[in-house]
Parts: structure tokens; sequence; C-alpha cells
């Protein structure tokens, strides 16, 4: 036998090749960063085309994302470009994204620009754990459109902010299938910011956890237990009800947003099945989560199916509870929502309310992946007060809850 020759050396060359490309129809915000506050009609941007595109060297040691969303009314758009650098335990990642929102005021038509650079260091513990520190800038421009020679003349509104945000991150989950696995996922996050000119602050913190078990073969049932809250002069506005990429989304314009907490940002507290967006708004919420995930043809069926419409069909019940408030805790005499206040010149009467500030809701709803797409479409009946209300459909494009 020949003699045993290694191989010659040969230097590796960086070079990067295509590592994935999407491209599909969209309804939500980045959630790199909060949305300015706008209100509770504009927390969607409407549907649509989301292309994104990555790129990655053979190692897998740098990693390039660049992407844009373009809506219908060419308004509403997205940009964003991400490099990762993975080439050490410490990881590092890089981001810019430029984001317009146009919204009707009642002073006209204003369009917002944000424009968002965050830097952000990773350092595992283990496969399952890791802490991540980022660094973030922000620019906000606010532009009054021209349709009057008044708006004209209006000066361009800006603001600035630099923040920080640490974040611990637990994930043993095993995937069982299309949004279905199986262990614990964690996150605990707490975030500063300022504003450098009037030294305005805001600091945030929340947790996300849950939990998925295998009852029986493939029936799972997933808890999830979430909230946030802000502190500062300036704050984030939490509105709670429906779901998450929720197409011809709906609003509760029954229940007022108290103005006094210098809300700055927004974000959405779901999901909230039964109910609209702003069934309860705060600067803190919290929700509960539950249900029984049955795929249902998987699961009667002991043989292969091709077809990925009836693979991964599911059905699901479920049940939700959750409030969102201002002050320290939903009963607390300063929550906004257990005040009624009412102008009569020259009089300011104060009425404390007796409503449940608590809602929650239970239902049903079906899985499948059609077109590419994970399609969600659930009916649930909310429990307002005490009182259920009646049945709200939901449909979305969006995995887990």
């Amino acid at each position: 036998t020949k003699p045993f020759t290694f191989p010659d050396q040969r230097n590796y060359n960086l070079n990067f090749a295509i590592d994935g490309v999407v491209t599909q129809l969209d309804n939500t915000f980045s959630n790199q960063f909060y949305q300015p506050y706008i209100g509770p009609n504009a927390l969607n941007p409407g549907l649509s085309g989301l292309t994104r595109m990555g790129v990655s060297d053979l190692f897998e040691d740098h990693k390039i994302v660049g992407g844009f969303r373009l809506a219908l009314d060419l308004n509403n758009n997205d940009y964003l470009i991400v490099y990762e650098n993975l080439k050490r335990r410490m990881d590092k990642r890089i981001s810019f994204q430029r984001q317009a929102y146009q919204n009707l005021t009642d002073f006209g038509v204003e369009k917002v620009h944000t424009h968002n650079v965050r830097y952000q260091m990773s350092w595992p513990f283990s496969e399952l754990a890791s802490l991540r520190a980022s660094v973030m800038y922000r620019n906000d421009r606010r532009v009054q459109q021209s349709i009057d020679p008044l708006s004209l003349r209006e000066a361009n509104a800006f603001d600035h902010m630099a923040g920080a945000k640490l974040e611990y991150v637990y994930d043993s989950s095993m995937p069982r299938g299309l949004n279905l696995w199986t262990g614990w996922k964690l996150k605990l996050f707490a975030e500063y910011y300022q504003q450098p000119e009037d030294r305005s602050d805001m600091q945030v913190v929340g947790l996300d956890l849950r939990h998925s078990l295998r009852i029986h073969r493939e029936m799972i049932w997933v808890t999830r237990l979430a909230g946030s809250s802000s502190l500062g002069s300036r704050k984030v506005a939490y509105f709670l009800g429906g779901v998450d990429n929720w197409l011809f989304a709906k609003v509760d314009n029954s229940i007022p947003v108290d103005l006094d907490q210098n809300y700055r940002f927004q974000s959405m507290a779901v999901p909230m099945r039964g109910f609209f967006y702003n069934a309860r708004n705060g600067s803190s919420f919290g929700v509960v989560n539950t249900e029984v995930r049955l795929p249902l043809f998987r699961y009667i069926v002991n043989r292969p199916i091709r077809s990925d419409l009836i693979h991964n069909f599911q059905v699901i019940g479920f049940g939700d509870i959750g409030s969102a408030w201002t002050g320290a805790h939903p009963y607390a005499e300063d929550n906004s929502f257990n005040r009624v206040v009412i102008q009569r010149n020259p009089l300011t009467i104060t009425l404390d309310s007796k409503r449940e500030p608590i809602v929650a809701a239970y239902g049903f709803g079906m899985r499948t992946r059609l077109l590419g797409y994970f399609v969600r479409a659930d009916w649930a009946w909310g429990i307002d007060d005490g009182v259920i209300q009646p049945r709200v459909f939901h449909f979305s494009l969006s995995l887990d809850i």
C-alpha cells in the first residue's frame, strides 16, 4: 500500500454565498425598536411586500442580511441591513434600519421617519443560555405634509435618543413540527433610554416565558407568561387586544388613552383574542396565554402525508387572560381605567369606576401552511367585566402565540 500523504494546505479566502431569500406579504412593523406614539389605529402598517436576502461565508463566521418592506401605498416603507460576526465566542451584530409611517393628525397629514442604529454583543454561557447587551441611537423626524399654505411653512420636528439594553435568553426547546415544540423559552430584559437635549429618560423592564409540553403523541400544550412596564418621563403605551399580524384588524376606540402619561412610543400587548386592539391600554401590561395544539391528520393517520396543507393542519383550543394599566397594578387608584373624568365648565368631576380591569377570553382555532404562509384562524369569546362578549374572528399570518 502507498503511504498516506496529507493534501496540500490551501489558504481559506473569505467568500460569500447566498444563505436565503424571503419574499412574502407582511402586515407588521419591525420589532427592532418601539414605534412612535401615534395611536391604536396605527399598530399595523397595512399589507406590504417584504423582501429579505442573506449571505454568509463558508464557515458561517460572517453574515449579512438586507431587506425592505414596500407598502401598497408606497408610504409606510422599511429598510434594513444587518452584519453579524460569529467568528469567536462573543457574537457581534450591528444593524441599521429606516422606517417611515404616514398618519392623519388633528393638524393634517404627518409622516414620521425613524432611523435606528444598534450594536449588540452576545455571550453564550452554554448551548441554551446567553447574555446579550446592546447600545443604540435613534432619530425620529416628523414631517408635516403640505396640504395648505399653513402646513407648507411648518418646520420639521426632530427627536434624538440614545440607550442600552440587557437581555438574558434561555432556550431549551426542541422542534416537533411546524409551530410545534417542547421545552422552555425565556427572555428577561431591561432597557434604558435618554434624550440628550432635555434629559428626559425612559426605562423598560419585561419578560417572556413559554413552556411547551407533549400531552400525547403529537398533541402539545403551550403556556406563555409575558409582561412589560415602562417608567421614567417618557413611556411606552401598550395596547392590549387582538393578535399579531392581524389582517383586517379592528380597534376599540371607546377606551380612552391617558395622555398625562407622556407616551412617546407604542407597542402591542398580544395575543388577547376575543377583543379588538385597545381593549385596555397603559404603561404596563401582563398576559397569560394557554392553548392545546393538535395536528389532526398527523395524530390520526399513522403514515406519511404528502400534502403540506394537510400535514401541518392543526386544531387548537385556547384561553387568554391579561390587562394593561397605568400605576402600580390594574386595581390601583391611579390606574386611568379606574377613573372617569367629566369636564363641565367650571367643574371637573372625577368618578371612580368599578369596572373589572382584567379581561379574559376563550375559543378555538385552526392552523395550516397555505402557499408558504402559516395561516391562523381564531374564533374567540371575550369576557369583559364578567360579561361574555360577542364572538370575534381573527385571521392572521404568524407563528406561535
